[in-house]
């Protein structure tokens, strides 16, 4: 009979404890989600370009066939990183890493049906029609249609390729959105900026970090959106939390989380 109580109090002690952190961490979560303060008028006018139309959960950094076979079952979206070199189209997620030569088609071939994922193509560098089209090329072999293909670029001539090609197109917001210094002038100015790049380009959605989010959310409450959160690699409450929360922002198209890799890559 005592052995029963310890085990039971041991079991109440991790219960409660569990229910604590739990409780802490939707705190904290919707702390992480509050208001900015608004500087500039926010731009509410809807965009007028063809947006995704389902919310879709992304898993960050899938550049190795370990990793896609690990999160297959898990993730109907996958982030890749592309690397050109020669006819080669390679995966990993910086310059170093890249001379590995781990083909994309390794990926393709890992994952159980590749043509139901949706693929968000983060492109590393410029890329010539050329290799664009070998690009495409390659995605046909394993059957994915255009639609499930996501291409992240920088403002410039890749974005504008991928644009007259006539594919989705995630641009990558320039770094310092969040930053305004608390200066009403410099929001105004940066909120001009995010706005002609949008007209320029009209992607799909825009890419940022979840650090920029809330001025997204607050200064272009229409605009699709792209969110990634990778400050941790380890699967937590927090964010399942946050996925939950940004599943309500019907603007928000993609959220993007990373997780370990239990295997060695």
């Amino acid at each position: 009979m005592r052995v029963y109580k310890i085990v039971l109090s041991v079991v109440l002690l991790c219960v409660a404890l569990a229910g604590a952190y739990i409780a802490f961490m939707y705190v904290y979560t919707e702390n992480m989600f509050a208001p900015v303060t608004l500087l500039a008028a926010p731009q509410t006018q809807a965009p007028h370009t063809p947006g995704l139309e389902k919310y879709t959960r992304f898993i960050h950094r899938v550049n190795t066939p370990v990793r896609a076979r690990q999160k297959d079952k898990r993730f109907k979206g996958f982030e890749v990183d592309i690397w050109m070199k020669d006819d080669q189209v390679l995966v990993a997620h910086d310059a170093v890493q890249s001379q590995r030569e781990q083909p994309l088609t390794a990926i393709f071939e890992t994952v159980s049906q590749p043509a139901q994922k949706i693929w968000w193509l983060d492109l590393k560098q410029d890329m010539s029609s050329e290799q664009l089209e070998n690009l495409l090329r390659i995605t046909a072999q394993y059957q994915i249609p255009p639609e499930n293909l996501l291409f992240e670029s920088v403002p410039g001539p890749t974005a504008q390729l991928i644009k007259t090609r006539g594919l989705n197109l995630l641009l990558q917001l320039p770094e310092g959105f969040n930053e305004d210094r608390g200066e009403a002038s410099l929001r105004h100015q940066i909120n001009e900026q995010a706005l002609a790049l949008w007209e320029q380009y009209q992607p799909v959605a825009v890419s940022a970090s979840f650090g920029k989010y809330a001025y997204l959310r607050e200064y272009f409450p229409n605009m699709p959106k792209a969110i990634y959160y990778s400050a941790t690699v380890r699967p937590s409450v927090k964010k399942a939390l946050m996925a939950a929360r940004i599943q309500k922002d019907p603007s928000v198209k993609i959220f993007m989380t990373e997780e370990y890799t239990w295997l060695p890559l």
